[in-house]
C-alpha cells in the first residue's frame, strides 16, 4: 500500500508540477516529487519497467496538448503516445541506477546521466526540446536565475540532484543529510534573489522606453486560409488586414518603435500580388482617413496586370510601418526560386529596406519531409510542398538590434544564444500555436520563452496568432500579457502595447552555451561509472 501511495502521490506532483499548471506543485516536484517515486522504487524488482511506466504516465499528462487531432489528424495521437513511451524508456534506464547505496557522488552521476539524456533529444529529427525537468524550477523568478549560468539543462541537473539527495535523506535519516538536501534545495533561490537585486539596482530605468505593439489575430487555421476543402469559416484576407489596422488604431495616439505580427500572419507569400490596390486604398481610408499610398507603388511590392494594380502582404506591411513611423516584424512565407521558406520580415518606415530571416527548426511532416515514405500521409492532409531550412541566426539592425525566432525555435537555448552572441539586445518570437487549440501548448511554449530571456539576459517579446502574446524582461519576469488572467489568452484579439525596458546584460550561458553543463555532466558521470565498477 505504501508503494502504491507513493507511486500515485509522486505521479500527481510531477505530472502537474509545471508552472502553467501549479506553482506549488512545481516547487514540490523540483524538491521531492521524483524522490517520492524513487523511494517507492526501492522495494520493486522490475525497476526498469516500473520507472518507464511511471514516467510514461507523467509525459501523457504533460504532453496532453499533443492529443489534438482537429487540424493535425489522427496520426498525431501515435506521435503523442510514441514520444511519451520513448521518454518513459529513458527514465526507466535512469531508475536502474537508483539504489539504497546513494552517495553524494552517485547522486551527481545519476543527475548527470539524466542531463545528458535530455540534451541528446535535441539531435533527433527536428529535436525535442519540450519539458526538460528543469522547467519545474521556473515557477518562481528567483528559482530560475541559475539558467543564466548553465541554461535549462543545468536546472534539470539541479532538480535531479536535489531529489536524489532527498532519497539519500530518507535512507540515512541523519541531520547531515537533511542539511545537505536543504542547502542544495535553497541555493538556487538565494542566488536568484541576489541576482535579481543586483540587476534591479544596476538598471537605472533612466532611458526612454522602447514602445512595442504586439498583434494577436486569434485565427484558427480554417479561418485564416482555406483548409482542406472547407471554406465555411474562412475570413477574407482583406478583412484580416482590416482587423489588424483596427487593432493598431486603438494605440494611434501612442508613439510606436516596433510593431510585431505573428508567424504566418496572413495567407499567401510575402510578395505575392493578390490584393486589388483600389480595395486596399478603400480599407486604409476607412480606418486611417486620407492617406497617400502611391509612394509604395514600386516593385517588388506590387504588380500590374490587365490594366489593374495588385499589391502584396509586403505592401500592407510597409504601409503600416510608414503610417506609424515604426519598424515592423511579420511572419510570412517566401520563395527563392525552387526553395520556399517559413520566414520573418523586417520593414523600416519610409525606407524600402526589407530584411528576411528564415526559420531553421522545421517540424517533420508539417514543414519538411524527413522520410520520402511519409509523402502519401502528407498528401492526405493537403500538404503538397515543404519549406527549406534556414542556415543561420541573424541580427536585424534598427532602433534596437533584434534577433527573430519563429515558433518552436524559441525552445532551443543553443540556437537562441547565437543571436545574442551576434549582438541582439531584444529577442522577437513569432508563434502560431493555433494547430493545437484549447490546450496547454500555448502556456508551455511561453514558459520556454521566459527561460530564453534568463539564459541570455535579454528581454523577449512574443506575438502569437493564438497563444500567449506578451513581453518578458531580461530577468524572465512577465511585464505584460494580452488578455485577462481569468480569460483564455489564446482567444484574445487585439494589439498589446508595451513600454519595454531594454536593459540587458551578458551571461555565462551566452558565452558557454550548453557546453558548461555538458562538461560538468561528463565529469560527474565518471562517479557513476566508478561506483558501478566497484560494486
Amino acid at each position: 500500500m505504501r508503494t502504491l501511495l507513493l507511486f500515485c502521490l509522486s505521479l500527481f506532483i510531477v505530472a502537474l508540477g509545471q508552472p502553467q499548471m501549479s506553482i506549488t506543485l512545481s516547487f514540490l516536484a523540483s524538491a521531492v516529487g521524483f524522490a517520492l517515486f524513487w523511494i517507492s522504487l526501492l522495494n520493486v524488482r522490475r525497476r526498469f519497467l516500473y520507472g518507464a511506466f511511471w514516467f510514461f504516465l507523467v509525459q501523457l499528462v504533460q504532453l496532453s496538448w499533443f492529443a489534438s487531432p482537429t487540424y493535425q489528424g489522427v496520426y498525431i495521437l501515435f506521435v503523442y503516445v510514441g514520444l511519451a513511451l520513448g521518454l518513459g524508456l529513458q527514465f526507466g534506464l535512469l531508475s536502474l541506477f537508483v539504489t539504497r547505496n546513494l552517495t553524494v557522488r552517485r547522486c551527481l552521476g545519476i543527475a548527470a546521466l539524466w542531463t545528458l539524456m535530455e540534451w541528446s533529444r535535441l539531435s533527433f529529427l527536428c529535436g525535442f526540446a519540450w519539458n526538460p525537468v528543469g522547467l519545474s524550477h521556473t515557477a518562481f523568478s528567483t528559482g530560475s536565475q541559475m539558467a543564466s549560468i548553465w541554461g535549462v539543462f543545468g536546472l534539470s541537473f539541479w532538480v535531479m540532484f536535489v531529489n536524489l539527495l532527498a532519497v539519500k535523506l530518507f535512507l540515512e535519516r541523519r541531520r547531515k543529510a537533511l542539511l545537505s538536501w536543504g542547502g542544495v534545495l535553497l541555493l538556487p533561490y538565494l542566488f536568484g534573489l541576489l541576482h535579481i537585486l543586483y540587476h534591479d539596482t544596476k538598471n537605472p530605468h533612466s532611458s526612454a522606453p522602447f514602445n512595442v505593439a504586439l498583434i494577436q489575430t486569434a485565427l484558427l487555421p480554417d479561418e485564416k486560409v482555406y483548409f482542406h476543402s472547407s471554406s465555411e469559416r474562412h475570413i477574407s484576407p482583406y478583412q484580416q488586414w482590416a482587423d489588424i489596422l483596427l487593432y493598431l488604431q486603438h494605440h494611434r495616439e501612442k508613439t510606436l518603435d516596433l510593431i510585431v505580427l505573428p508567424e504566418a500572419a496572413l495567407p499567401f507569400s510575402a510578395f505575392a500580388p493578390v490584393y486589388e490596390y483600389e480595395e486596399v486604398k478603400r480599407i486604409a481610408k476607412a480606418i486611417w482617413g486620407e492617406v497617400d499610398l502611391s509612394p509604395l507603388l514600386v516593385e517588388p511590392l506590387i504588380e500590374e496586370r490587365g490594366g489593374a494594380i495588385y499589391v502584396s502582404n509586403a505592401f500592407w506591411s510597409q504601409a503600416i510601418a510608414d503610417h506609424y513611423g515604426a519598424e515592423l516584424v511579420i511572419g510570412l512565407d517566401d520563395f527563392d526560386g525552387a526553395s520556399s521558406y517559413n520566414a520573418a520580415f523586417h520593414f523600416v518606415p519610409r525606407k524600402l529596406s526589407i530584411s528576411r530571416y528564415e526559420k531553421r527548426v522545421l517540424l517533420p511532416l508539417a514543414e519538411y519531409l524527413p522520410f520520402s515514405f511519409l509523402k502519401p500521409l502528407a498528401l492526405r492532409y493537403g500538404i503538397h510542398s515543404f519549406f527549406t531550412h534556414g542556415t543561420e541566426a541573424k541580427v536585424i539592425e534598427g532602433k534596437c538590434p533584434l534577433s527573430v525566432s519563429i515558433c518552436y525555435e524559441e525552445c532551443f537555448g543553443n540556437l537562441m544564444r547565437e543571436g545574442r552572441g551576434k549582438g541582439a539586445e531584444l529577442f522577437v518570437n513569432l508563434t502560431n500555436d493555433a494547430w493545437y487549440p484549447f490546450s496547454r501548448l500555448a502556456q508551455q511554449h511561453f514558459d520556454h520563452g521566459r527561460i530564453r530571456a534568463i539564459e541570455n539576459g535579454v528581454p523577449v517579446v512574443r506575438s502569437s496568432n493564438r497563444g500567449v502574446t506578451a513581453g518578458i524582461d531580461s530577468l524572465g519576469r512577465t511585464i505584460g500579457t494580452l488578455g485577462s488572467a481569468k480569460g483564455s489568452v489564446e482567444e484574445e484579439r487585439g494589439a498589446l502595447f508595451l513600454p519595454l525596458d531594454l536593459y540587458s546584460f551578458h551571461t555565462l550561458y551566452t558565452l558557454w552555451g550548453d557546453g558548461l553543463i555538458l562538461l560538468i555532466s561528463l565529469l560527474c558521470l565518471l562517479f557513476l561509472i566508478r561506483t558501478r565498477e566497484s560494486t
